[in-house]
């Protein structure tokens, strides 16, 4: 032990001594050996602590790592009803799902594992003939799923193994296009670590070359083996196989889920329309949503995982037009949530509901289903889309009328020029007092299952129809209303006293001028009507009685009026896309012209700037009422620049038929939705009315008179193509001039019975020639079909 650090031979007493013996060495060698040793052990003790807590930790994140989605639970949304028949619904259809691993046609390797070990328990997987018995059953299970499914069904085995095939080539392709990326990105990063060891210094290479392959070894989590493939979430998810099963399939294989392995049933909602083309503008529809929209009711924000607001919308549907927009909100039903949380392998860990569905609420019409369909019966005639039987009569009388009348022609009728065919046209009928629209026609029409199925020749057809069957032409076209707007122009004189409804007007056939404003009369025949009073007047609808109204008065009490029965203006009715027509000048316009006229004209400038510029704005504002005045003339005729709806017509008839009040027109009776006696619709809408103001009783009871005649007098335009025997009609015939080469726009515009109004219409066929030969037959038979002779009722009841 002479070479111990600490030897006997070398006696610390004498370490100051002269003798010749070596001095001991210092114990600080023993300490830093020590403390080398201490230190490396620290070292390796601190790096094994990491790999047992920290390594672990990060590894199993990886490996447990799950992912959560939203699944869509399907509601039913309200249906649409009129008089009890159902216009809109949603159907429950049903469809069969098999998990991906059942269709495969080679099976995946560790789902037979899980099926195995499902089956099996620890002991009985140790026994290799029993596992591939196990494994032949699983074959003959999933053969057998193909075989029970098309029995059910009634389909050929061959057309459900081709759908498992076409959905297996689905999910492959996904899968490969995933894992090529995978691929690609990890040969990129080798090469670029590569390329970066590489361009290091030769000196340098290999201790940097080790240090980089030590510092992978420690830091980065184990690489995906040559065979491992990445799983995508659609190898482990429900594919549907078939669709639109009964219920009878459905629940066999809810009750039978031993025959069916690995197959489930999926229920969804489809919106149909029976009625099909009935009140469809009305309707609406609803199609699937697209992409970028969102749903009407959004999607639930999960509290558990904070998951933003976005989900497979699959099935989601928007009302794009008619009720089903206009009342999504109660039609639409709440779509339940599911939140799926699902492994790395993608297989389903668990699943909560986190909103349940709840179905929408149904809406009741106020449109009559039987009186609708007869004015689309009645449309669909008048514009040669189908044979006439409804306007028979008119078909086989109509020219001999014509030619009876052709002595007594007015503004309104036109009994020379041929039969014209409309290029489309509106019927409206409305409840004088409450406003709710018995019937609202649009034509061309069109068939609303093509937005729940219509084919691409079906889509082509009425796309290519050059008459816009998919326009409202009740709600969004406005045009000139003709001589019907001549029941405000009474209005508006009499409420200004230009004439009394007893004073007398001679009509020579023209205003002033011979060649313009003029009778249609004096340009057929050169002559006028002679004296008339304001019911003649109406009846005959006389152009120059109301052109000489217009000039006395002036335009700004037709404006005046036209803005109180809120012409130029929505009527506020329940439906979107609506059009506010246009009125040709306003109040507001015509009161700042008139005072800019006269403040001009009253300064007294100081200088002759200013007096060139007062100069210049007095011959403006007197332009400008020129212009006025000579549009006012056209104005009084529903000419001019006068526009408005069909609707808008409507409600000025509804307006003088009921005393005085412009109601609120409305598809959707006023209870609101559809609902038990325990429930209350807190968002029931209003539809309230109110009282014109000025509108004095005896104008009213002068212009109701003249609108009588127009069908009880014998000189009046409607007498012998609108008047029944048997119930009293009033009304005002229009012929609405166009752009120059088109036909006239053909309108008759009224209420009935005339000495007890219940119903206001309104017939409007565009481009159809004389409003009392084209649109008085159409009128006549509405007011027929709401009103049936005494005769035509014992008719009916015999038959039935």
């Amino acid at each position: 032990m002479l070479n111990s650090p600490l030897n006997s031979v070398f006696d610390p007493a004498d370490q100051q001594s002269d003798s010749d013996l070596i001095a001991p060495g210092s114990a600080w060698r023993v300490y830093l050996i020590g403390v080398g040793f201490a230190g490396l052990l620290l070292v390796i003790l601190a790096r094994l602590v990491y790999v047992q807590t920290q390594l672990p930790e990060r590894y199993l994140t990886a490996l447990q790592a799950t992912t959560t989605e939203i699944e869509i639970l399907p509601a039913r949304d309200g249906r649409i009803l009129a008089g009890g028949t159902v216009l809109a619904a949603d159907i429950e259809q049903y469809a069969i799902q098999v998990h991906y691993r059942w269709l495969q046609t080679n099976p995946d390797a560790v789902w037979l594992r899980q099926q195995i070990r499902n089956r099996l328990s620890r002991q009985e997987r140790r026994d290799q003939t029993l596992v591939s018995n196990t494994e032949e059953q699983i074959a003959v299970e999933r053969d057998q799923l193909r075989f029970n499914l098309a029995t059910l069904t009634n389909l050929p085995e061959a057309d459900v193994a081709a759908s498992f095939l076409r959905i297996e080539q689905q999910v492959q392709r996904i899968a490969d296009s995933v894992n090529r990326r995978h691929t690609n990105r990890s040969e990129d990063t080798k090469q670029a670590e590569s390329d970066t060891a590489s361009g290091t210094d030769s000196l340098f290479h290999w201790p940097m070359q080790i240090a980089s392959q030590v510092r992978h070894a420690l830091t980065t989590a184990p690489a995906r083996q040559a065979n491992q493939r990445i799983v995508v979430r659609e190898e482990e998810a429900w594919h549907t196989v078939v669709e639109n099963v009964s219920l009878s399939t459905a629940a066999q294989i809810s009750e039978h889920p031993e025959r069916f392995p690995g197959a489930r049933i999926v229920s969804q909602t489809r919106r149909i329309y029976p009625q099909q083309q009935l009140a469809a503008h009305i309707v609406g529809a609803q199609t699937p949503l697209k992409e970028g929209e969102q749903p009407h009711h959004p999607l639930q924000i999960s509290k558990s995982t904070g998951m933003p607001d976005t989900s497979d919308l699959n099935g989601q549907r928007k009302g794009r037009f008619g009720v089903e927009l206009g009342y999504a909100d109660r039609l639409k039903g709440t779509v339940g949530i599911r939140e799926v949380v699902r492994n790395r392998r993608q297989q389903i860990i668990s699943s909560s509901i986190v909103r349940k569905p709840v179905s929408g609420r149904d809406v009741v019409l106020t449109i009559d289903p039987d009186l609708q369909h007869i004015c689309e019966q009645l449309l669909s005639e008048a514009l040669a889309d189908t044979p006439r039987q409804l306007l028979a009569s008119m078909n086989q009388t109509g020219q001999q009328q014509a030619d009876d009348a052709a002595q007594n022609e007015t503004a309104d009728d036109k009994a020379a020029q041929a039969q014209l065919v409309p290029t489309g046209g509106s019927i409206v009928v409305m409840d004088v007092q409450s406003g709710q629209i018995l019937a609202a026609a649009s034509g061309p029409t069109f068939n609303l299952q093509l937005f729940t199925g219509g084919s691409a020749d079906d889509w082509q057809q009425a796309n290519s129809d050059q008459r816009r069957p998919f326009v409202s032409r009740f709600s969004s076209m406005a045009l000139p209303p003709g001589s019907t707007f001549k029941a405000l122009t009474a209005v508006a004189a009499l409420e200004t006293g230009t004439f009394t409804s007893r004073q007398t007007f001679f009509c020579q056939g023209y205003l002033s001028n011979p060649n313009e404003n003029r009778c249609l009369i004096f340009r057929q025949f050169g002559q006028g009507h002679g004296n008339l009073s304001l019911t003649a007047a109406m009846a005959q609808s006389c152009n120059v009685y109301f052109f000489d109204a217009a000039r006395r008065m002036g335009i700004l009490p037709l404006a005046e009026w036209a803005e109180r029965f809120e012409f130029g203006q929505l009527t506020a009715i329940d439906l979107p896309f609506e059009k506010p027509g246009s009125l040709p000048v306003t109040t507001a316009a015509i009161t700042t012209a008139t005072n800019s006229g006269t403040s001009a004209g009253g300064t007294n400038s100081g200088t002759s700037a200013a007096g060139n510029m007062m100069a210049n704005e007095t011959n403006r504002s007197q332009a400008a009422m020129l212009r006025y005045q000579r549009e006012a003339l056209g104005f009084a005729i529903g000419q001019s620049r006068l526009t408005a709806t069909p609707l808008q017509i409507a409600r000025m008839m509804a307006a003088i038929a009921n005393g005085g009040w412009l109601v609120t027109p409305h598809v959707v009776s006023e209870e609101g939705s559809a609902r038990r006696a325990d429930q209350d619709d807190t968002s029931m809408r209003q539809f309230p009315r109110h009282r014109i103001s000025g509108l004095s009783a005896e104008t009213l009871t002068a212009v109701r008179r003249g609108l009588t005649a127009v069908c009880e007098e014998s000189y009046g335009t409607g007498y012998k193509t609108v008047r029944l025997s048997h119930v009293p009609i009033a009304g005002k015939t229009g012929t609405a001039e166009t752009s120059p080469g088109k036909p006239d726009h053909a309108w008759f515009a009224g209420y009935a019975p005339a000495n007890d109004p219940q119903i206001a219409f309104v017939v409007v066929l565009e481009n159809g020639g004389s409003g009392s030969h084209a649109a008085g037959p159409v009128a006549r038979e509405i007011v027929r079909a709401i009103f049936p002779a005494p005769a035509e009722e014992s008719d009916v009841s015999n038959q039935n």
